[in-house]
């Protein structure tokens, strides 16, 4: 008789390295068919952008500490430091607007939209179609849509060439293959999709700095670090009033949902300072946004949801 056997899936390890706000954090992840497993932790904290490098090195050192062989590639998780970001849109007209909208039509189009941004000092080492319109439709994706006017809104990251020639330096030390850098924020935000949140404030509070990213119409429109933290509560109004001025009021956040760079960030007390600001006259904006701290998810405490959210976007580009 003959015997059939089920393939055993085939195991994917990857690692993921998250430079945060003031704490390096280095994963391994083993995936197996659709099971993604955690196998070990490196942490470590810095205190400026000089002490990237050696920080990371030392939270690669207590995760080996822990697993003594991991996969030479993964996904770079990036926040704070020079980060900047702007949304472009690129408008068309489509010569053939009963074919389907391919990818490599919406390659071409961001791409154009990267060749262009010049910004003196920095370099781009991100970008994305957030969303786009077609015949005056927004649609979240237009892959294989149809249509003659198209609108796609292109999102992109930079950083100063010193940070990028740093990671590079890094991942030339370590021997890894970074298969692409992400902000964090940016995978954070995806995750919460679910929460179908529409126009949002995402609030990652360190101590000594913080990190703003604005969701509107459920799509990241800018993120925005800054160097203030949690010890300096008063001044704190300050930067989130910067990181909204931009908004319209239709855009305006109906949650500001906060997570912790770090564990010895005390979310608490920024819950009650933001409950107490009085968002209407500062603003203008009409009304008091709801204010929700993040629970852990699947057994990730609220400070490590940013590697979480990275893990699921690698698991994510290996199903598509």
């Amino acid at each position: 008789m003959l015997k059939f056997f089920k393939r055993k899936p085939k195991r994917r390890d990857f690692l993921v390295l998250e430079i945060g706000l003031e704490r390096i954090t280095c994963a391994l992840f083993k995936q197996e068919g659709g099971t993604l497993q955690l196998s070990g932790v490196g942490r470590k904290k810095f205190f400026s952008q000089e002490e990237v490098f050696d920080a990371t090195l030392e939270a690669l050192d207590a995760l080996a500490a822990i697993v003594p062989d991991f996969p030479r590639r993964g996904v770079l998780g990036v926040s704070g430091g020079s980060l900047e970001t702007t949304t472009t849109i690129a408008r068309y007209d489509r010569p053939k607007p009963k074919h389907p909208i391919t990818q490599k039509e919406t390659e071409e189009a961001l791409n154009k939209v990267v060749e262009s941004l010049e910004v003196p000092g920095k370099k781009i080492f991100f970008s994305t179609i957030a969303n786009a319109r077609i015949d005056s439709v927004k649609v979240t994706n237009p892959l294989g849509l149809k249509g003659e006017k198209v609108e796609l809104s292109c999102f992109a990251a930079l950083k100063e060439t010193s940070e990028i020639a740093l990671f590079d330096r890094l991942v030339a030390e370590i021997d890894l293959t970074v298969e692409k850098i992400v902000p964090t924020s940016f995978s954070v935000a995806k995750l919460l999709e679910q929460k179908n949140l529409k126009n949002a404030l995402i609030y990652r509070a360190g101590v000594t700095k913080s990190e703003f990213t604005v969701l509107v119409d459920g799509h990241v429109a800018e993120i925005f670090p800054v160097d203030l933290g949690t010890e300096e509560p008063e001044l704190l109004p300050f930067a989130w009033q910067a990181a909204l001025k931009g908004l319209e009021k239709g855009n305006a956040p109906a949650i500001v949902w906060l997570f912790a760079d770090n564990d010895e960030v005390a979310l608490e007390p920024l819950k009650e300072n933001l409950l107490a600001f009085a968002w209407n006259s500062r603003l203008g904006f009409g009304l008091t946004p709801k204010i929700e701290i993040a629970e852990p998810i699947h057994n990730f405490s609220a400070s490590d949801i940013g590697v979480y959210a990275l893990s699921q976007g690698e698991v994510e580009n290996e199903a598509a």
